[in-house]
């Protein structure tokens, strides 16, 4: 009986040694393209072709060639039958020669072109050119120097320069002047310029170093080690990535703290706030209030407040009743307000010298409305702005300042011809500066036209030599005649590069997912997660200078508690038995929980320990069933059995694969596979294991598709 294989048998390149192919006296059932068989009657051999078997010996070529026709140039057409040699024969100057790969080759063994193949006559000199006369003829000719331009004007030349992670575009001159003109390409985030002589190539890094969950938990982890940690011990564990909180145990207290009251309790003309102590002490501690001059104290009968009284001896006048006697008073060296007012009126330290004194003197003398301050050696400062309404003459008439923003030269004859300097309104701050050197200020009017016909330059763009490159292209026209010269951008790993007219885009075609952040960054991050929170009894502190998070818990060790104190017993109750919880300290009693014992049971209590004992010893004898194993009183699953089908319980299925979890724990398994039908053929498909150790699961897979319920599964340990 044959082995079925339901999955594809990969060799891994080895030989398939002592092998037959299916011999039969007719073609197998159930075969697809690429099956083959021997016919046992005829020995030939079959292969299917997709639609059925055909025989390999079978000749289907129908179009094989029998006759082609030869032509050329000129001669008569000649026909090339199924048989004949075509023979390729070389002309003049020409040789053919037959190779040994089905290859003619032809060679031209005179390749010089006279005067008599141009149509030329004679063959010319290093003085002369070769000129078309325009009728199919040739002539050599001595050029004609037309260019009278002895241009030694400005030559540029582009290039690409390395500076740094930068790079720049250089614009060299030379000529009439020498020279550079640089344009500087910056590289940005994750950007890199490679300059290559007219090339630039710009590429795209993406770094990204994003943080797994386990880099952050280990930086957090990282927190909770070298910190300080009072009542409480945290510890990362590195294995689950959580951090453990364990505050020092402080539950046996015994505290017998006092209890406090305070009230007020008269004491003659004084008064005592008294603190009256109860609890595991007892006793007074008072605060005496003293009664000073003109205060009275006042407990309330209740002792819970105190009223202090002040009785007013006061005989001092208020600064209004000496403001109304002074003025009703007829003496007439009393000081008023108005005397008051008049004073208020008079400058401190007032004098001859103060500005408003000064401002009088100079108005009273200018009366000719002529001001001369000082003689020839005085120098006048003026602290603050001059303002003219007027017009300003300056030193001997030869300059003035007039109205109109207008400044007037006179020149060295006072006549009635001036120079004006003046301004077009600005619409804005304007700065004209004059050079640091000696000469004339030129007009517009001396400006000569300009009649340069030397070299121009333009700039533009055009496309690359392939769809990754831009070109950048300096046209020069003028005197040197026309030429170009270029630089091309190309577009390096993550850029592509795009242009429309003379604009070049280059756009990051790598998205740039870097979420990196660092160790310190992670740190302020959960820092921050203990500012503004909730802390009952501990106080959490981020030290940013080492990146730990200190844990301080409240000190609740000096307690002497010795309130409610619970012990637990277990108590005899005739068959039963009471779990008993005695309280004392600051109050007394018992609570129970009662244990029954049923049928075939004992409970003996001794302190604080309970024997459950029980009496029935008889065990019935106890058997495993089909896919179990009892080891004494346990039972285990050794076998897992059922139909490859969607509806068994623990099997799965998607496409050509059923998913089994077989209950026999995370270990290698077992599995057989074999037809429901007689003869229950074991057969061969994929068995795939998630991992070597097994993980309770097994995957059995098919190389085609396969009904449910037509195989069984049997999985063991």
């Amino acid at each position: 009986m044959a082995i079925k294989f339901l999955q594809n048998i990969d060799l891994g390149q080895n030989q398939l040694l002592h092998a037959r192919v299916h011999v039969a006296s007719s073609a197998p059932a159930d075969s697809g393209k690429g099956s083959i068989w021997l016919n046992s009657s005829t020995n030939e051999l079959n292969f299917h072709n997709g639609t059925g078997f055909v025989s390999v010996m079978d000749d289907t070529n129908t179009n094989q060639l029998t006759t082609f026709t030869l032509t050329a140039d000129s001669g008569t057409n000649q026909t090339v039958s199924q048989g004949e040699t075509l023979d390729i024969a070389g002309g003049t100057s020409i040789t053919t020669t037959v190779g040994n790969t089905n290859t003619v080759t032809i060679d031209v063994t005179d390749n010089t072109i006279g005067a008599a193949e141009l149509n030329v006559s004679g063959n010319g000199d290093n003085t002369k050119f070769l000129r078309s006369d325009g009728d199919g003829s040739f002539s050599w000719v001595v050029p004609t120097d037309t260019n009278t331009d002895t241009n030694t004007q400005n030559v540029f030349a582009t290039s690409f320069v390395d500076s740094s992670s930068d790079c720049i575009l250089r614009l060299t001159k030379s000529g009439a002047s020498s020279g550079t003109q640089d344009i500087k390409f910056v590289a940005g985030s994750n950007v890199t310029l490679t300059p290559s002589g007219a090339n630039l190539t710009i590429a795209a890094a993406n770094d990204n170093t994003q943080l797994t969950t386990e880099a952050v938990q280990d930086i957090v982890g990282g927190m909770f080690s070298g910190n300080t940690e009072t009542r409480i011990a945290a510890t990362y564990q590195d294995g689950d990535g959580t951090i453990d909180l364990v505050v020092n145990d402080m539950t046996s207290n015994t505290n017998t703290q006092n209890v406090f009251t305070s009230s007020f309790v008269d004491s003659e003309a004084n008064a005592r706030l008294r603190l009256t102590k109860s609890g595991a002490a007892s006793g007074t501690q008072d605060v005496t209030f003293v009664a000073g001059s003109n205060i009275t104290l006042t407990p309330a009968a209740n002792g819970s407040s105190l009223s202090i009284a002040a009785t007013n001896t006061n005989t001092q006048l208020s600064n209004a009743q000496v403001r109304a006697a002074v003025a009703a008073a007829t003496d007439s060296q009393v000081f008023t307000d108005a005397d008051h007012t008049k004073l208020n009126g008079i400058d401190t330290s007032a004098d001859v010298t103060t500005a408003a004194t000064v401002k009088t003197a100079l108005g009273n003398a200018m009366g000719s409305n002529t001001l001369a301050i000082g003689d020839g050696n005085t120098t006048t400062t003026f602290a603050g702005n001059i303002v003219v309404t007027g017009t300003q003459t300056v030193a001997n008439e030869t300059v003035q300042v007039v109205e109109n923003n207008t400044i007037l030269f006179e020149g060295a004859t006072a006549d009635g011809n001036e120079t004006k300097l003046t301004v077009t309104d600005p619409t804005a701050d304007r700065i004209i500066t004059l050079p640091n050197a000696t000469g004339t200020v030129a007009l517009t009017s001396d400006l000569i036209a300009n009649t340069n016909t030397q070299n121009i330059y333009a700039v533009s763009a055009a496309d690359g030599t392939n769809t990754s490159r831009e070109k950048i292209v300096l046209t020069q026209s003028g005197a040197d005649g026309a030429s170009t010269d270029f630089v091309e951008i190309g577009a390096g790993t993550g850029l592509t590069i795009a242009r429309s007219g003379d604009v070049i885009t280059l756009t990051n075609s790598v998205t740039n997912t870097n979420t990196q952040l660092t160790t310190e960054a992670v740190q302020d991050i959960v820092g921050g997660m203990f500012s503004g929170n909730t802390e009952t009894r501990i106080a959490a502190t981020y030290q940013d200078g080492d990146g730990t998070i200190d844990l301080v818990v409240n000190d609740m060790t000096a307690n002497s508690n010795t309130q409610n104190v619970f012990v637990t017993s277990f108590v005899d109750s005739s068959s039963d038995c009471i779990l008993r919880l005695t309280k004392s300290g600051a109050a007394s009693g018992t609570q129970d929980i009662k244990f029954v014992a049923g049928d075939n049971v004992t409970l003996t209590p001794s302190g604080s320990n309970l024997t459950i004992t029980a009496t029935d010893t008889t065990i019935a004898a106890r058997t495993a069933g089909a896919g179990l194993t009892l080891t004494s009183n346990s039972l285990s699953t050794t076998q897992f059995t059922g139909a490859l089908a969607a509806a068994t319980s623990g099997i799965a299925k998607s496409s050509n694969t059923y998913t089994v979890t077989h209950g026999l724990g995370n270990v290698r398994v077992n599995v057989i596979i074999t037809t429901v039908a007689s003869p229950f053929e074991q057969v061969f498909p994929e068995i795939n294991y998630t991992n070597a150790a097994g993980n309770g699961t097994v995957k059995v897979i098919f190389g085609q598709a396969v009904n449910d319920a037509h195989y069984n599964i049997t999985v063991t340990r």
